[in-house]
């Protein structure tokens, strides 16, 4: 199964663009993944099941996710609570991946995943992107599993 890379770019950008107005900027995930710290990052993994297995990680700096807050619920970001921003990145990432839904093979659900499960699943990586937004990383991984 190959899932390009300029497909999850477009749609990633896409969904980004069309929900929030926020524009990214491609940018290479692997160098943006390094300057994602565990206590500076919100992560948040959707879970494929059917035909195609697998999951959706969407790792963010805290500067973009609490711009994704923000316009997600058009207020300042001095206004934004916790809640708002996980709430604000995780619909992010389901959009997403309800999107690449439509260029996976067959069909599948999708499905929240416990942050917590971070990395006992094994799995591959089939497409990274990675983007930037006012400089700050912002880097979506495809992984497919068993």
């Amino acid at each position: 199964m190959s899932l390009s890379v300029q497909d999850l770019q477009r749609i990633v950008r896409t969904v980004w663009s069309t929900q929030l107005g926020l524009e990214l900027e491609t940018a290479d995930a692997a160098g943006l993944a390094t300057r994602l710290t565990a206590g500076d990052t919100v992560v948040v993994k959707i879970r494929f099941e059917g035909r195609f297995n697998g999951r959706l990680e969407q790792r963010c700096s805290s500067h973009v996710s609490l711009c994704a807050a923000a316009a997600a619920f058009a207020v300042s970001g001095r206004d934004v609570g916790t809640s708002d921003i996980r709430d604000a990145v995780s619909e992010m990432a389901h959009m997403t991946a309800g999107n690449l839904k439509s260029v996976l093979p067959g069909t599948c659900e999708v499905s929240s995943v416990d942050r917590q499960v971070a990395e006992d699943d094994a799995g591959t990586i089939i497409a990274s992107a990675g983007f930037t937004f006012e400089g700050e990383p912002l880097v979506v991984d495809v992984v497919q599993t068993a």
